[in-house]
């Protein structure tokens, strides 16, 4: 297909060019530029964005679900669903997000979110985050701590082998014997291995980094909070150049005047945007469940009975907004918080996260609202917001 996105304020993500013009063929941007420096060739279909936003696709390195459905469901369906309801706000690529269950169960659930991402390869699923299942009891937040493993490199190489190699990030406690072995052995095949649900110390994390720990997973969740005399994940996260932090800015897992300090401390290369959504996202309020346990969601709040927090209903599009709006953040840095830096973690960063001529024609067209009008994935309109 050959589109011309016409007068949109482009967002590379590095800088804007108001009325701006994005020419893209088959699965490629071929142009970009001012409106009036573009000529649009024959053929193409001219569609007017001006007025509006257009970024590039957006990346969701950890999101366990929305629109009522789970990646960890026992059924294809649910992936598919996910898989749409997620580009119809923006996100263009994502990793299923599984959790702790027992283990042929687990194993059921890597196998079929590999086998859909290798069935449907112009889908926006492309790769796994493993949360778990190596996490620390003490605080593993809205997970069911029955269905918890202990760390052995044989398990993991179970999983990695149901996967298909489709494991692209792995949360893990490293404190817990045995981590470090399977820490090792993931690195070894690539996995990006990031620090959470963890009562790691701070001497503990710096031998997870030399172990290749390189992320924090849900930043100030699911961790000890910072502390001056015993320093844990808090204060290794904001010191340590090594580990790039996710961050849930949704204004209820973290406080917007906190996403602020983490955004000057971390800088917009420090910083990926994450949903951690579950299936409650984008759903009416009321009773959902998450590993086997009851799930409340009201106000947008996803809450276990005791009030734990339970992953959230967050968009990608509207924590740029919360960024933007609320944590002062400048329009470019929240997009490649969300685009771009995503895209460099999967290895995609070569083609995707940027507004440019070779790139892959992941993009999002958005209102003054940060409401997704238009997603483009790999050049084919996969949504667009009825009149």
């Amino acid at each position: 297909m050959r589109l011309a996105l016409f007068g949109g304020n482009l967002v590379t993500p590095f800088r804007v060019i108001k009325n701006g013009a994005v020419l893209v063929e088959d699965d490629m941007i071929v142009e970009v530029g001012k409106s009036s420096d573009v000529k649009i060739p024959e053929g193409y279909k001219v569609i007017d964005v001006s007025g509006k936003t257009v970024t590039p696709g957006f990346v969701d390195l950890l999101c366990h679900g929305g629109g009522g459905y789970g990646f960890a469901d026992e059924n294809d369906e649910s992936i598919q669903k996910v898989s749409e309801y997620f580009a119809s706000k923006g996100t263009t690529s994502i990793l299923a997000s599984l959790f702790a269950k027992p283990r042929e169960k687990l194993l059921a659930d890597l196998r079929r979110v590999a086998d859909y991402i290798e069935s449907n390869p112009r889908s926006n699923v492309k790769g796994v985050h493993m949360e778990g299942p190596y996490l620390n009891k003490q605080l593993k937040g809205a997970m069911n701590e029955e269905y918890l493993w202990t760390p052995s490199v044989e398990s993991f190489e179970a999983m990695w082998e149901a996967s298909k190699g489709w494991i692209k990030i792995m949360t893990i406690a490293p404190e817990l014997p045995g981590a470090y072995e399977v820490m090792r052995a993931a690195a070894k095949k690539g996995v990006v291995l990031s620090i959470g649900h963890s009562t790691a110390s701070y001497e503990q994390i710096e031998v997870a980094i030399d172990n290749g720990a390189a992320h924090v997973t849900h930043m100030f969740n699911a961790m000890k909070p910072l502390h001056h005399r015993e320093p844990s994940i808090a204060l290794a996260a904001l010191l340590r150049n090594e580990l790039k932090i996710e961050l849930i800015a949704d204004k209820l897992h973290v406080h917007p005047a906190v996403m602020e300090l983490l955004l000057k401390l971390k800088g917009p290369n420090g910083i990926f945007l994450i949903t951690d959504s579950i299936r409650a996202g984008g759903m009416h309020e009321g009773e959902y469940e998450f590993a086997d346990q009851k799930i409340f969601m009201k106000e947008k709040k996803a809450y276990l009975p005791d009030g734990t927090l339970a992953g959230s209903t967050l968009t990608l599009n509207m924590a740029i907004k919360n960024m933007v709006t609320t944590a002062n953040a400048k329009i470019t840095d929240a997009v490649r918080m969300a685009s771009l830096n995503g895209a460099k973690n999967i290895r995609a960063g070569l083609r995707k996260g940027i507004l440019g001529v070779g790139k892959q024609a992941d993009i999002v067209v958005m209102d003054d609202e940060f409401e997704v009008e238009m997603t483009i994935i790999k050049g084919d309109i996969v949504y667009q917001r009825s009149a």
